[in-house]
């Protein structure tokens, strides 16, 4: 089974989980980090690597984090090298519609293809509700 973590600003992430879980039950390999202020973001580096290699199983490890370039997603880079061997992927951005298809389909696809699968179900679950609202009319009338 892929794991996944997911490693955000604040509780962001635990509240991902806890609605993820709220639709698809409790999810088991699966851990969350919070970045908080004051926190060192050597510190928060270091749990990264850890909670990756816990979450190696052989399968892979999907990181998610809130913000490219901000601290999550760089201490994810900056320690990248240091998971010794464990394969992971991460995605910044997070959002729940990704996050349900990570934990709905990480038994069906590799990492590579969970990865792949899981951008665009976060891109296709973004919409704005008038325009939705349209397509639905032009197509009903």
């Amino acid at each position: 089974m892929i794991g996944v973590l997911i490693a955000t600003h604040g509780d962001f992430g635990k509240e991902i989980l806890k609605s993820s879980e709220l639709i698809l039950g409790k999810q088991d390999h699966t851990l969350t980090l919070s970045l908080n202020y004051g926190d060192s973001i050597e510190k928060f580096g270091e749990q990264i690597v850890n909670a990756i290699q816990s979450l190696e199983n052989g399968s892979g490890v999907l990181v998610f984090t809130d913000l490219l370039g901000a601290s999550p997603y760089n201490a994810t880079a900056l320690n990248s090298n240091k998971v010794n061997n464990a394969r992971f992927r991460c995605i910044c951005g997070v959002n729940l519609p990704m996050v349900l298809e990570a934990l709905t389909m990480r038994n069906n696809y590799d990492l590579d293809k969970l990865t792949e699968q899981c951008m665009e179900a976060g891109m296709s679950g973004i919409k704005e509700l008038f325009q939705e609202l349209n397509i639905y009319n032009k197509k009903n009338n």
